[in-house]
């Protein structure tokens, strides 16, 4: 349960973001609906950018002036690390959960959400759970408690995301070219599902290993 309570602080250090979550979705979702073929696929990008953005807010938040009270707080390094881990896989998990009600939504709207679309999602839900992880990863070895890591720290925490999406918005344009080699895409039709879940399954992985990880650099530390 401490966990959860060192969770809750980093909610309450960051209480600002959930305010414009609703906004930023219904602005993904009107995005979409006004562009052809993949148009939920787009707004479900952009969301998930978002999601890696706002997870990894409490690096720029927590301070070295707050180390002293967090520190006081009963609780193993372990508790607070995977804490903190929770909390920006949260954010992925709140998205997705937006993101399959806009799906519903489109569906309703007589929209065909497609098999490519669905797999292309769960991929792109994978890269997100990595880059989250590999954010936090490096933040704490590098920059956690450091003066001098703020302006490097915004870096790490928009530059990954960002890519990713243009990346996924690359790919969708490919996608939905009617140049397009037909085979291709009843090839990636037929494994991308598949592709999909293992991704997903090797993200969170990937992050349980980084929670081990840094739960074992900052026991070395004065601080965690």
């Amino acid at each position: 349960m401490k966990v959860i309570s060192y969770m809750k602080i980093d909610y309450m250090l960051t209480r600002q973001q959930l305010r414009i979550m609703l906004p930023i979705a219904i602005v993904a979702v009107l995005v979409g609906k006004g562009m052809d073929g993949m148009g939920v696929m787009v707004s479900c990008c952009y969301m998930l950018f978002v999601a890696t953005l706002f997870s990894t807010a409490p690096f720029g938040a927590c301070h070295r002036k707050n180390t002293g009270f967090l520190l006081m707080l009963p609780g193993t390094v372990t508790e607070r690390v995977t804490g903190r881990f929770l909390y920006g896989l949260s954010y992925i998990v709140m998205t997705v959960i937006i993101c399959l009600a806009g799906m519903g939504v489109y569906g309703l709207l007589g929209h065909e959400i497609t098999r490519l679309s669905v797999g292309l999602f769960l991929c792109n839900v994978a890269l997100s759970i990595v880059i989250v992880a590999l954010e936090y990863l490096i933040s704490y070895l590098f920059g956690e408690g450091k003066n001098n890591w703020q302006y490097l720290g915004n870096i790490v925490r928009i530059a990954p995301g960002m890519g990713m999406f243009f990346l996924f918005m690359f790919i969708l344009g490919k996608a939905d070219e009617e140049a397009y080699a037909m085979d291709r895409l009843v090839f990636l039709t037929e494994k991308i599902m598949s592709a999909g879940l293992v991704a997903l399954a090797a993200a969170l992985l990937i992050m349980a290993l980084a929670v081990f990880i840094c739960v074992k650099v900052i026991e070395k530390r004065d601080y965690a």
